[in-house]
């Protein structure tokens, strides 16, 4: 039987021409250019709210991403790896990005646990949802599954787009424990969708060194705009991974895993200023500079929902053929040029407390085919005598109703 399925899998990586197996090397790449991309879309959601919260996944847009760039071909390819600063062949991209998963599935790296550690809870989860009267190409759909564990469903965007909304959104809600619950908002859906890419990953973890929550009182907060307001704050006095340098002062606050923590960076100067030149090698710099120290912390406790609408954002950093009707080419997953990509949602939640810390991301890319040409017109001719009323559309009331059986008198 083992056998049979290795010559089984062969064969399927024979018809997609993809190894099942980059050789390890690639994974060091690929996490180098996804954090490319998330500190480039970082920089433009930043300028975008410009004093608001921000919170999103890059890891939950890159792999949503990827998997639509799995079908993109010619010119929109070469754009959305340019974007997603992907510099490798899409013949390894895609057993990278299966490794980076591997890497993170919690029987791996509950394997590398120490003895005292205490695993947190991280998972993942990939899906695509396609109109049944339009099907993917056989090589497509096995390629998301293999790479991204994305299972295939049948789903009837045109007869009834509202209930398909809802039955993406009802998992992505499973998906993220509760916590990303109207992904797709209404209207996002519509008859002439033909394919949904969705990732969804929820990540809860507590603290090495919890806070005492008898330590958290009120002190004053300076937000972006000037104001100050009193929040609640956590406090401990502890050794720390810490670095003053690079434009910022920066602490790591390790999870109970040991394999995961939370950086924090607060700028010396402006945070405005400091985000337009934050940049990869200035996080490598940070990390690599972390010392213990013993550090009297104060942090404030917090919790918030971000969402995006990504499109614009995506085609200002050089997406743009993916986003046009008649230009984009993702004929990788159809054999045909008729797909395009119709926008890009994404929704993040975080919550901060004492105990550590609570995530869900999820994003959704929104895939229509041509727009139909319009039926040809009904004619109606009012030459007998007919009915008519004058309804109140908004109470529903009958407010005038007559006949018309002779226009001449």
């Amino acid at each position: 039987m083992k056998t049979m399925m290795v010559v089984a899998v062969v064969t399927l990586v024979d018809v997609l021409g993809v190894p099942m197996l980059s050789g390890g090397g690639d994974l060091p790449e690929l996490v180098d250019g996804n954090t490319d991309f998330a500190l480039d879309l970082f920089g433009h959601l930043s300028q975008e709210k410009p004093n608001q919260n921000i919170f999103f996944s890059p890891f939950s847009i890159s792999s949503a991403l990827a998997m639509t760039c799995a079908g993109a071909r010619g010119e929109t390819e070469s754009q959305m790896a340019d974007v997603l600063h992907i510099d490798l062949p899409q013949s390894w991209v895609h057993p990278a990005f299966m490794e980076l998963n591997e890497k993170l599935d919690p029987e791996y790296r509950a394997s590398l646990a120490e003895d005292d550690a205490e695993p947190l809870v991280l998972e993942v989860a990939n899906a695509i949802w396609v109109e049944a009267s339009y099907p993917l190409l056989d090589g497509y759909l096995s390629l998301v599954h293999i790479y991204y564990g994305a299972e295939a469903r049948n789903v009837d965007f045109g007869g009834n787009p509202e209930a398909q909304r809802q039955l993406i959104n009802e998992w992505v809600s499973e998906k993220t424990r509760d916590k990303i619950t109207d992904l797709l908002p209404f209207g996002s859906v519509n008859d002439l969708t033909r394919v949904i890419l969705t990732n969804a990953i929820y990540f809860k973890g507590s603290w090495m060194d919890q806070f005492e929550e008898s330590l958290t009182r009120s002190r004053d907060f300076t937000m972006l705009d000037g104001s100050v307001i009193r929040v609640p704050m956590m406090h401990r006095t502890d050794t720390f991974a810490y670095q003053d340098g690079y434009g910022c002062r920066a602490i790591s606050l390790p999870y109970s895993d040991h394999m995961s923590s939370m950086l924090v960076l607060l700028p010396d100067g402006k945070l405005s200023e400091f985000e337009r030149s934050f940049d990869r090698r200035t996080l490598e710099q940070v990390r690599e500079n972390l010392l213990g120290t013993e550090v009297r912390l104060a942090m404030p406790s917090f919790e918030f929902t971000s969402s995006f609408s990504l499109g614009e954002t995506l085609v200002e950093l050089g997406m743009e053929d993916a986003f046009q009707e008649g230009g984009a080419d993702f004929s990788g997953m159809t054999g045909n040029k008729e797909l395009f990509v119709s926008n890009v949602i994404h929704e993040a939640f975080v919550k901060v407390d004492e105990t550590g810390t609570e995530a869900a991301a999820a994003t959704a890319v929104v895939m229509g085919g041509p727009t139909a040409a319009p039926p040809p017109p009904i004619e109606l001719v009012l030459d007998r005598s007919f009915l008519f009323v004058i309804m109140d559309d908004l109470s529903g009331s009958v407010l005038f109703m007559g006949r018309l059986a002779d226009p001449s008198s």
